[in-house]
């Protein structure tokens, strides 16, 4: 009789423990079926609507940041531009003034980076919903803040392009092409990309003939 107790109480700790172990099992298949969920389809969903928001930030602050430079030092297209016409009018030589535009160069860098920097303390926010991967659940819930970081440095140069306006009429635009790399610090995870915008700086029509070696090349 004692020992049939015995062996009954062996039976129901065995059992326990093999409750136990499939109460383990299931657990850990669960967090592993999360982790594929969450970096196979949650997380792709997150760095795309990131990087759309980062992306319309960066353009606005890049847009904003050469408008003021160019209103505050009050420059105009031939203040940058010198045009030297021959006696029959034809275009002889185009300059452009690198040293104002190496100084307008520094300074936008400068001030988008500081912008930069700025968003990247403020971040971004994502409602909790969107982590779910449901689409009728994205905007739904609290925010979370997604923290930026830029990554390298703001690179800032020009380039100009002619385009045809008429017989011995040509137009002539500069741009602004900023570039900046910046980081997403996400959960569980990282995410680098780099943004590029071009800004029209300023443009002009230029009458007479110009010579073809300006048309087929870029000047800067």
């Amino acid at each position: 009789m004692i020992d049939y107790v015995v062996s009954k109480k062996k039976k129901k700790k065995l059992s326990k423990k093999a409750i136990l172990r499939i109460v383990l099992f299931l657990f850990l298949v669960l967090i592993i079926l999360f982790c594929f969920y969450y970096f196979k389809v949650v997380c792709p969903i997150i760095v795309n609507i990131s990087q759309e928001k980062v992306r319309s930030i960066a353009t606005s602050t890049i847009s904003t940041v050469v408008g003021d430079v160019m209103s505050d030092e009050n420059l105009t297209y031939d203040d940058l531009v010198k045009i030297t016409y021959s006696s029959e009018n034809k275009v002889e030589l185009i300059e452009i003034d690198t040293i104002e535009i190496n100084v307008i160069i520094r300074e936008i860098t400068a001030r988008v980076q500081e912008k930069f920097d700025t968003l990247g303390q403020e971040g971004i926010t994502i409602s909790l919903g969107t982590f779910t991967g449901i689409p009728f659940l994205f905007g739904l819930g609290p925010d979370v803040s997604i923290k930026l970081v830029p990554v390298g440095t703001v690179n800032t140069k020009v380039s100009s392009n002619f385009n045809e306006a008429g017989i011995n009429q040509t137009i002539h635009r500069l741009y602004f092409i900023v570039q900046s790399n910046i980081g997403m610090v996400l959960p569980a995870m990282t995410q680098n990309f780099t943004t590029e915008l071009e800004v029209l700086l300023c443009e002009s029509i230029i009458v007479g003939e110009i010579p073809s070696v300006y048309l087929q090349g870029s000047m800067i």
